[in-house]
């Protein structure tokens, strides 16, 4: 995976190759292929997420069957064995996959926690064209289960998975902050454009603080007049009094450019608040997802005298 979310044209352009892949396959077999994983995300559209090592063979197509003795020898394939739940969908007429929440509980073995939030969040997109699913799928899903492998890490991911974001960096953006003790953000906060009846959406925002947290990726440097609109976009931002933090692939690089960026949050939520606000040492994602952790108030709701005015 690049660090830029895919468009929907490349991944139209990713199914349309899978679809010619699994033509062929069919065709030197007779059993009938149910997909998933890579493959069911690829005929679904879905963005992938970073994977391990052993899940990089994109040329290897994935099927599931309900033990490993139900596969055949076909050339190609690679099965996984599932007992869990199986809900299924066709594509192209043709070609049956999991549905993405199914696919979704499928890398669960395989990914890491963090990533496995950033992938049920890029099957909920904010964009129509690119939304998949919804969170209540993801619920009734695992509360549909008895047990699978990783089952423990789906419901700790569904603790933080939120709806409707537009990219998987603007997902990990938000992961780094809560991975040094800040509060979630809002996503794709809805901010009334002052004396105008026109919105916008902010990537990331808290709101009380009036504080704006935006990705900007590859595409909008590479294009003069994306450059202009971002910067007008900008400037109406903090006309209404909010400050603007910008974020970039650089500040995700590694842990140390997480800390950093965590720190810029944390410098204009003091700012704001007129008190310290330490961030905390670097949280394991499983500590991230803890449910007391998850329920703290924010340190601004035990201020919220400084607000009174």
């Amino acid at each position: 995976m690049t660090d830029e979310s895919i468009s929907l044209k490349a991944l139209t352009e990713l199914k349309n190759l899978r679809m010619q892949a699994c033509a062929e396959l069919q065709n030197r077999t007779r059993q009938p292929l149910v997909y998933t994983r890579s493959t069911a995300l690829e005929l679904l559209s879905i963005e992938k997420p970073r994977t391990p090592r052993m899940e990089k063979r994109d040329s290897v197509a994935w099927a599931v069957v309900p033990s490993l003795q139900r596969r055949c020898h076909v050339r190609g394939v690679k099965y996984l064995a599932w007992t869990g739940p199986l809900e299924t969908q066709v594509v192209g007429r043709h070609y049956e996959c999991v549905t993405p929440v199914c696919a979704w509980a499928h890398y669960a073995a395989v990914l890491p926690l963090d990533e496995l939030i950033v992938l049920g969040e890029s099957m909920m997109r904010r964009d129509k064209r690119l939304k998949r699913a919804e969170i209540d799928d993801f619920v009734r899903f695992i509360a549909g289960a008895d047990r699978f492998e990783g089952i423990r890490r789906c419901r700790l991911a569904l603790r933080v998975i939120r709806e409707n974001t537009d990219s998987s960096m603007e997902t990990r953006t938000r992961l780094a902050l809560m991975r040094y003790g800040l509060p979630a953000p809002d996503v794709n906060y809805e901010l009334t454009v002052a004396g105008t009846s026109r919105s916008l959406y902010l990537d990331m925002a808290y709101p009380t603080l009036k504080i704006a947290i935006e990705y900007d990726g590859n595409h909008h440097r590479f294009s003069s007049d994306q450059v202009l609109r971002d910067d007008k976009r900008r400037d109406m931002i903090e006309a209404m009094g909010w400050r603007y933090l910008k974020v970039t692939f650089v500040d995700l690089s590694n842990e140390r450019a997480e800390e950093e960026l965590s720190q810029r949050v944390a410098t204009a939520m003091e700012k704001v608040l007129r008190i310290p606000v330490p961030l905390e040492p670097r949280l394991a994602i499983e500590q991230v997802c803890d449910g007391h952790r998850l329920k703290r108030k924010p340190i601004w709701e035990h201020r919220a005298r400084l607000f009174a005015n």
